[in-house]
């Protein structure tokens, strides 16, 4: 049976994410070197919970240390542990990215980007985080 063709203008994703990857550099590139990976487990045994899972008051294990700020790579503000926080993998990769959306539109501002930020809380109820 011939294979289905593909719909008129349909980007294949893999090939999307493989340009998107090369152009965004690699993780070391950007930053994420030994002496990072060194720093975020530090900061992962101080604050081993999610900020924003504790917010909607539950406990789950931190799965990475997330940079508040987006955009960081390469700034003295990629060090500051002031602007680190504490995420599940859901809060990161799911609540994060929606409201770095937001912030680049310019919706929201840099204090919502905390995951225990009132805009964040009321993002994840919305998104099934209860």
């Amino acid at each position: 049976m011939p294979s289905r063709p593909k719909r008129f203008g349909a980007v294949d994703r893999k090939v999307a994410r493989k340009v998107y990857d090369q152009r965004r550099g690699s993780a070391a590139s950007r930053g994420y070197n030994t002496a990072w990976v060194k720093a975020s487990n530090g900061h992962k045994a101080k604050h081993p919970l999610c900020i924003g899972c504790l917010a909607l008051g539950r406990t789950t294990a931190v799965y990475v240390t997330d940079h508040v700020v987006p955009g960081t790579s390469g700034t003295p503000e990629f060090w500051n542990s002031d602007r680190w926080q504490s995420a599940c993998k859901w809060h990161h990769d799911t609540v994060k990215q929606r409201l770095e959306q937001m912030y680049a539109r310019g919706e929201i501002g840099i204090e919502s980007l905390w995951l225990d930020s009132p805009v964040a809380v009321a993002l994840s109820k919305r998104l099934g985080g209860e």
